[in-house]
């Protein structure tokens, strides 16, 4: 794995993010039909860990992390008392560079409207706060997930983009896993937060009688709405072509699915090689949001860090995305016209054809069409591998 050639110095201020962290939490609040559903969060992003343990270097430029996990509740939160006052002032005379980082979710953070994209933004909540301590917006730099973030000029911040996801995986010390035999013909894990799109994919997979052939999570259903989307769970499903009420009632009565207790292991940067090790395909239900926005989370790049074939259910223009930032997807082996769909049912079922085509192939015409993708595995894996972000704060 490539080393990073670290150029710069992060300044240790371990004692901010704890009191901050012990201020308060937010709730994330989503409406159902028994209620409002609460998710609370912390107010520190979680990606310091992978800062702080970097070779910085003291005669390079100087940064104050500022890892701040949302924008939104910020408003109410004056976080700079929390800062210690030699490393404000350094900051206020430009000596210290103020680096906020939001890697591990993607927010909005500005607004469209010709005058509302500051005062009115979730960025302005940061920017007002460190404007009131005599730090300029132009002296700040942000570091976002967002691969397409707005080049408005009057932005006067220097957005970096960072790929936390990405940089997670990479740090596993897991050599390249390959397929040597197959028990299930994909697996898909829908469970964690609920999402629309995550309960769309489960029940094809059970319409189409794909269950039997696969590993499948899923959660209890919850029939929700978003907070930026005025449309329930039940209203969204029901936009299938192929929706049928009894199926779907069958369907709901047999959740939750699950796997293992053996998931989400990343959050503790331990190896989950043991969920890919004997199947085929990964059908990966991404972080999707009803938005026109791209964020590839661990859900995709774990899937190449244990080096198997994908689909993405998520954001259109996933692909496009992976393509960019250098790795190759499978187009030569089946449709992948799906990640250009601009509606997520259209999308599912180009998706859910991919899979069926799958599961109608026997083990060694897989394991024959595995070694044909060797090269792209390989490659991928090596791209993640040796993929180089923290020389962009050089």
């Amino acid at each position: 794995m490539k080393k990073s050639h670290i150029k710069f110095n992060l300044i240790d201020n371990k004692k901010f993010h704890d009191q901050l962290e012990n201020r308060s939490e937010s709730v994330l609040h989503y409406k159902t039909m028994r209620g409002m559903m609460h998710i609370i969060q912390k107010y520190t992003d979680p990606s310091g860990w992978m800062f702080r343990d970097l070779p910085t270097k003291d005669d390079g430029k100087c940064y104050y992390p500022l890892f701040l996990r949302e924008p939104f509740s910020l408003k109410d939160i004056d976080f700079c008392k929390f800062i210690d006052p030699k490393h404000l002032r350094l900051m206020q005379e430009k000596k210290i560079i103020p680096l906020v980082v939001m890697v591990t979710e993607l927010w909005v953070l500005f607004k469209s409207e010709p005058k509302g994209i500051f005062k009115n933004s979730p960025y302005y909540n940061v920017i007002n706060r460190l404007e009131q301590n005599g730090i300029n917006e132009e002296d700040v730099v942000w570091l976002t997930c967002d691969k397409y973030q707005s080049q408005d000029q009057r932005i006067k911040a220097k957005f970096i983009h960072f790929d936390y996801f990405l940089q997670q995986q990479k740090t596993l010390p897991n050599e390249f896993l390959k397929l040597d035999s197959i028990e299930k013909k994909y697996i898909s894990m829908a469970q964690g937060v609920h999402r629309h799109h995550r309960y769309g994919m489960t029940y094809q997979l059970y319409h189409h009688n794909l269950l039997s052939s696969g590993l499948v999570s899923c959660p209890p259903y919850e029939n929700f709405s978003y907070i930026s989307v005025n449309q329930m769970t039940d209203d969204y499903m029901k936009k299938f072509r192929y929706f049928n009420e009894n199926y779907f009632e069958e369907w709901k009565k047999q959740l939750p699915y699950e796997i293992d207790k053996k998931q989400n292991l990343h959050q503790y940067r331990e190896d989950e090689g043991h969920l890919f090790k004997h199947i085929f395909l990964s059908l990966v239900n991404e972080t999707h949001q009803p938005d026109d926005r791209v964020f590839i989370t661990e859900k995709t790049y774990r899937c190449i860090n244990y080096c198997r074939p994908f689909v993405i259910n998520g954001d259109k223009s996933s692909l496009r995305y992976l393509k960019e930032m250098g790795f190759k997807t499978f187009g030569e082996f089946w449709d992948e016209s799906y990640d250009d769909e601009q509606h997520d049912h259209l999308r599912m079922e180009k998706i859910v054809g991919i899979v069926k085509k799958v599961c109608q192939m026997s083990n060694e015409q897989l394991m024959a069409q595995y070694n044909q993708m060797l090269p792209i595995l390989e490659h991928n894996y090596n791209v993640l591998k040796n993929y180089e972000q923290f020389e962009k704060l050089n």
